[in-house]
């Protein structure tokens, strides 16, 4: 079902650029008319389930930043993964079938209400087709949508008791887990990436079909960071080999794990690292980038909304003539989602996992010298 509906995007016309280009400017707009009309039918209380209006309002403006990118790409097989996703775990924390219909013809009328006819038209038969495909999206919406992560026979285990402790929230369980685990710099890249990153994906996994709750899914990520805090400084390497490398999280990105482990991982590879955290304003990330002039960046880029604040990061780095040597690589699970998005951003590569960013690094490295 999801290969029918994915082909059936490759038959899309592409939206002009004046209609998306009215699309962004408005998208403020946009969002109000959204939440005013959503708002105000008497029946969304019961489409949303269990959750608070603000999340809906959240989801409306996630919608439209997602939509903005959309049409400027074009890349409406792309719309269909993310629209799949999205009625597979909205679904799971409580919202109705009937919301996805409602929540479309709610921006259809907004459309309508804040764009020129003309530029409304191409703009409303995308909303049109998910409305019309309403029924394909809700059978695809449970097909298995990403591969499942394979994990070494000798890390199995450990991951299984690792991922239990993380969602019985117990810190210093987990804490002792990894210790006993770790012996080497090799074995803490072993964990990073065979117990860390799939425990993180299935509690991911978990709480967009609504088996386990934000409070839990923000514990376990709490105490995955404390436990990779107290980790690394057993493994820190002195002596630098390679460059300098920053490691950062596009604007309106608050998924840090996955950088920090990257951080971590160049680190212990031998470059001299400096990690900014997440959500860093693209401005404020030039004037660093400036300061310490690092061989390389790595941006992540975890939700397909904040594609265009990626590009906007990339390009104004790219604007700098200081920083025209720079390698500029992105990562993050926004790739699962959109392969091609190091071309448009202008990246000079991407690593789909810790350990494909490190080895891409260390080429970049080689390389050049």
């Amino acid at each position: 079902m999801i290969d029918e509906i994915l082909e059936e995007t490759a038959r899309f016309k592409p939206v002009p650029l004046n209609a998306a280009m009215a699309y962004s400017e408005n998208r403020d707009i946009l969002i109000e008319a959204v939440n005013e009309i959503m708002t105000k039918n008497a029946n969304t209380k019961k489409l949303i389930g269990r959750n608070p209006l603000s999340v809906m309002y959240d989801n409306h403006e996630n919608h439209a930043a997602f939509m903005s990118n959309i049409f400027k790409l074009n890349d409406y097989a792309l719309m269909a993964k993310v629209v799949l996703w999205a009625y597979f775990s909205y679904r799971k924390r409580g919202f109705s079938d009937d919301y996805f219909p409602v929540a479309m013809e709610a921006w259809i009328e907004a459309i309508h209400r804040a764009i020129s006819p003309n530029e409304a038209r191409p703009l409303v038969n995308v909303y049109r087709w998910i409305i019309n495909r309403h029924n394909q999206l809700l059978l695809a919406c449970d097909e298995e949508q990403e591969p499942q992560m394979l994990i070494n026979k000798r890390w199995k285990e450990y991951k299984e008791k690792f991922l239990s402790s993380l969602l019985s929230g117990e810190y210093k369980l987990s804490q002792q887990i990894a210790r006993e685990t770790i012996q080497s710099a090799d074995d803490l890249k072993d964990f990073y990436m065979q117990v860390i990153q799939s425990s993180l994906y299935e509690i991911g996994r978990m709480w967009e079909s609504g088996e386990i709750s934000v409070a839990r899914e923000h514990l376990a990520s709490a105490i995955v960071t404390r436990v990779m805090a107290s980790l690394y400084g057993h493994f820190i390497i002195f002596e630098k080999t390679r460059g300098k490398a920053v490691v950062t999280a596009a604007p309106n990105e608050f998924h840090e794990i996955g950088p920090r482990m990257v951080a971590d991982l160049l680190e212990i590879d031998g470059w001299d690292v400096d990690y900014t955290g997440a959500n860093v304003p693209a401005k404020d990330l030039v004037v660093f980038l400036k300061k310490k002039k690092p061989f390389l960046v790595a941006l992540s880029i975890s939700m397909p909304f904040n594609i265009d604040r990626a590009r906007e990061t990339i390009d104004l780095i790219r604007e700098n003539s200081n920083l025209k040597k720079m390698k500029i690589m992105i990562g993050g699970r926004c790739i699962s989602f959109y392969p091609q998005i190091e071309n448009y951003l202008g990246a000079d590569g991407s690593g789909k996992s810790a350990k494909e960013a490190v080895e891409l690094a260390a080429r970049w490295w080689s390389n050049a010298q």
